[in-house]
């Protein structure tokens, strides 16, 4: 089966059902494509209620598609062009829809980052489904969606069982750093860096650190023996 597959020139197989031309037939699947993985991609961010979901990822794989078979369309009707210099502008340009998904929050949490590369790859697979790449964006397709759903899950295990950890921590005065920095010296956390910035309670004094321990420990372990400390208004790992 697998060396059948692999004997199949995907392009001929297009050219002969006339999908790599531009036919009504191929504009029509192109679309369809764009929105079936496009929304593929989309639905992921949806479901983590991100601000670019289900229908921003349609949209931007839809445009690029649309773009690029007009780059196609020139190209073939009217000659002279590059066809793909339409589609290298959408790569470079959709930067700035991406940009508008970061957010850096008040404890300088950045978010927004996987959801602007989710973006930019739904606009890439736009440009392969808008010239006729199909198999190049169903793979694109599926291996995009097991990135951000399987390797969510890897990612976080993989950090929980680090020996570093980001937390920040909201004091209700300077005083009350001490018990927490006792606790670190009897417990052998060592504290690698650390600034204070804004609290979003809107009270106290939010510092955010970087901590190292040798022994290992888990991570909500460590925020639970912290939270203990007097003084301590709010505490949450970044």
């Amino acid at each position: 089966m697998w060396e059948t597959l692999a004997n199949v020139d995907m392009y001929t197989l297009f050219d002969n059902l006339g999908l790599q031309h531009l036919t009504w037939q191929a504009v029509v699947l192109r679309f369809l494509l764009a929105i079936l993985f496009g929304g593929v991609v989309g639905l992921e961010r949806t479901r983590k209620r991100r601000a670019a979901g289900f229908r921003t990822h349609i949209l931007v794989c839809l445009g690029a598609t649309g773009i690029m078979m007009t780059g196609q369309f020139v190209f073939e009707n009217i000659g002279g062009t590059d066809p793909a210099r339409l589609g290298a502008q959408v790569v470079s340009g959709i930067g700035f829809l991406g940009a508008g998904t970061i957010l850096v929050t008040g404890s300088n949490q950045i978010k927004g980052l996987t959801t602007a590369a989710s973006l930019w790859t739904s606009a890439c697979m736009g440009i392969a489904i808008g010239i006729g790449f199909y198999f190049g964006a169903f793979i694109m397709c599926i291996t995009v969606f097991a990135v951000m759903t399987l390797f969510n899950e890897v990612q976080n295990r993989y950090v929980a069982r680090t020996n570093a950890m980001r937390l920040y921590v909201v004091f209700e005065s300077i005083k009350d750093m001490s018990c927490f920095l006792e606790l670190c010296r009897d417990k052998s956390i060592h504290i690698d860096d650390f600034e204070t910035t804004r609290s979003q309670l809107g009270t106290g004094i939010a510092v955010l650190f970087m901590l190292h321990f040798q022994e290992h420990k888990s991570h909500q372990e460590v925020i639970r023996m912290i939270s203990e400390c007097s003084g301590i208004i709010a505490i949450e790992e970044i």
